[in-house]
């Protein structure tokens, strides 16, 4: 069943490109409530013909967004977080990467964002793993739905 948060999904093209098809795959999300930024590339642009909202910037999908879904290499997370790092205030932040932490994205973002840091790391036997740590105060009734979320995107999910 969707949950009928609204989602703005950031991050580099090809990971991100394979964040949407999963929500959209598994209907996690509706199509209608998820918002993406033209400046993240062409290979999200196609979302559009099945329903998502393409916007003209980074910042204009946050503020249309409760969630924000950050997909991206540890090597390019500060660089997606800085257009952004003064709108978060008082959304739910998913950072989803190689190497992330709380505290890390606590230090990019500004105060009041709920912060969710997924490490995913793919296995020997080819599962993606996640392991999630959230920020101190984030609201119990929304985890089940960013962790929703987040196992659209890996094959098993730890929580700390």
């Amino acid at each position: 069943m969707a949950h009928k948060i609204r989602v703005a999904c950031l991050g580099t093209s090809d990971r991100l490109s394979r964040a949407v098809d999963a929500l959209l795959h598994q209907n996690i999300i509706p199509a209608e409530n998820i918002f993406l930024s033209k400046t993240d590339g062409e290979l999200i642009e196609r979302f559009t013909a099945s329903g998502c909202k393409l916007l003209a910037d980074d910042m204009n999908a946050i503020i249309k967004g409760e969630v924000v879904l950050v997909v991206a290499p540890a090597s390019e997370m500060a660089a997606v977080l800085a257009p952004v790092c003064g709108c978060t205030a008082g959304r739910y932040l998913i950072a989803i990467s190689d190497k992330v932490s709380v505290e890390e994205i606590a230090e990019r973002v500004v105060k009041g964002t709920q912060i969710m840091a997924v490490n995913a790391v793919k296995g020997e036997d080819g599962i993606l793993r996640g392991t999630v740590q959230y920020s101190k105060g984030f609201a119990a009734y929304m985890k089940p739905p960013c962790e929703d979320i987040v196992r659209a995107l890996v094959s098993e999910l730890t929580i700390c």
